[in-house]
């Protein structure tokens, strides 16, 4: 059913915005992954929480270095 609703919306788009549904077609697979897994893993794998865990913690040790000499810097922390 949310492929079928997938391409119903790519399609309603395609007339007014062609490339945002060949972008909808391209992302479909990546999008819709979740549905690969059991439904009882769905709200897990829908959370957020992972993601902004892990941004919090950039966010709380940038900003002990301040400012990073290059890029090799940023990619150690």
């Amino acid at each position: 059913d949310a492929h079928a609703q997938w391409n119903s919306v790519a399609d309603a788009l395609r007339e007014r915005a062609p490339k945002l549904a060949e972008l909808m077609d391209e992302a479909r697979d990546d999008v819709l992954a979740y549905m690969t897994f059991p439904k009882e893993h769905w709200a897990q794998i829908a959370s957020t929480n992972p993601l902004e865990r892990l941004n919090g913690e950039i966010k709380r040790r940038t900003d002990v270095v301040g400012i990073f000499p290059n890029a090799a810097a940023i990619v150690r922390l």
